[in-house]
């Protein structure tokens, strides 16, 4: 016995096959579809055609994110340089002060080893010594030496660097002394002129690259060049140190001597070792 067909069923069984049909519909367009898209690959190019269409969009999206990491890049990399920079440069201005002392230290060497040789070339005593100040006094040329009584030091005597005569004590402390240098215009050295053996006095112009001999005989056979030494005559320094090189000479007329002039050998204005000669003993000092 069939159940009785009523309005709900038929309502039920239509819209049962409406949706199957759609069913059916969707299925064969979806495989109709895929065959064409196999056949032809139009899916592709509709998506190579949308991306396109989208990628200036997303370009300019990017593009100051893009724009800020540059700058942010850029900015480090000037830093980095910056900071490179700086200690290049501080590492070369490192060097150049290591250098600086380097040179100084091998000057100094330099020098030490020319008074051991000049020591090797003398008979009398002596004390190496080093100056400690300089009288800026362009009247009073006068160093101070670290050596004094102590030392064996007295006044009088005469004080040389390795190429020539510095000066001499003129007064002396317990621990250190004062030397007037040649260039003094109050000094008065006895020389003598090595080629021709004549005596005379060099004196001091207040010029550490110059001293006076202005009582030559106006027939007096000296040149340009000649070497004076020290003549030995008043007591304090040996005969035979080298002195310095004559430099110029004047004979003016109705004058009754001639003037010369002459470079010191020593390094009055840039030395820093010395040697006193004819140290004595040092002795106990109260």
């Amino acid at each position: 016995m069939s159940a009785p067909e009523g309005p709900l069923s038929r309502s039920l069984l239509g819209e049962f096959g409406g949706r199957t049909s759609r069913l059916m519909f969707y299925a064969l367009a979806a495989i109709s579809l895929m065959a064409l898209d196999y056949r032809g690959h139009y899916v592709d190019q509709i998506r190579q055609t949308a991306a396109l269409l989208v990628e200036p969009a997303t370009l300019l999206i990017e593009a100051p994110v893009t724009a800020i990491d540059r700058l942010m890049q850029d900015f480090q990399s000037r830093q980095q340089l910056l900071d490179r920079m700086a200690e290049l440069e501080r590492r070369w201005l490192i060097d150049q002060a290591r250098i600086g002392v380097l040179e100084d230290l091998s000057a100094e060497n330099r020098e030490l080893r020319r008074l051991l040789g000049a020591m090797g070339r003398l008979e009398s005593e002596f004390v190496a010594a080093e100056l400690m100040n300089i009288d800026l006094n362009p009247f009073s040329h006068r160093v101070l030496i670290n050596r004094g009584r102590v030392d064996g030091l007295s006044a009088g005597q005469a004080v040389i660097d390795a190429t020539g005569v510095i000066g001499q004590i003129d007064r002396v402390q317990r621990h250190s002394a004062v030397v007037i240098l040649i260039s003094d215009p109050d000094h008065a050295l006895p020389v003598r002129i090595q080629r021709t053996l004549l005596r005379t006095v060099a004196y001091g112009s207040g010029r550490t690259d110059q001293l006076r001999l202005p009582d030559l005989p106006m027939n007096v056979d000296l040149e340009p060049g000649d070497l004076l030494v020290t003549s030995g005559l008043g007591g304090h320094f040996p005969p035979g140190l080298p002195v310095a090189t004559v430099t110029d000479i004047e004979r003016r007329p109705g004058q009754a001597f001639a003037l010369a002039t002459a470079r010191p050998l020593a390094e009055l204005a840039g030395g820093r070792h010395v040697l006193v000669i004819e140290a004595r003993v040092p002795e106990s000092v109260p």
